[in-house]
């Protein structure tokens, strides 16, 4: 039988394996605007929106690429969930599993 601290770098392992299979990352967000003139919709369009140095960055994306972007989209939220997962495990490796419920209990004076 494994041992829990096995276990764990077992599962750390699989989920470093994971984010290693994650073909592109972008982060951001993707939003579709439309181009009206005279009150008519003329022109779709796509833009990757996301911070960076404190402000918002813009950058047109082709509408050939929207497709690759949408996909490095889900891949950066699919490592970003990873890391956590990660970062949890590492949490119980070097602290343990949380002892029940840690809230102070109040007396009654």
């Amino acid at each position: 039988m494994k041992d829990n601290t096995s276990v764990l770098s077992e599962r750390r392992r699989d989920l470093l394996a994971q984010i290693g299979q994650v073909p592109v990352m972008i982060d951001g967000t993707l939003s579709q605007r439309e181009r009206r003139r005279g009150g008519v919709r003329a022109m779709v369009y796509h833009q990757l929106q996301r911070w960076r140095r404190g402000r918002n960055d813009t950058r047109h994306v082709p509408s050939e690429r929207v497709d690759a972007v949408r996909q490095g989209l889900e891949g950066y939220q699919r490592v970003q969930a990873l890391i956590a997962e990660i970062a949890c495990l590492d949490e119980r490796t070097v602290l343990g599993a949380p002892e029940g419920d840690s809230k102070k209990k109040s007396t009654k004076r």
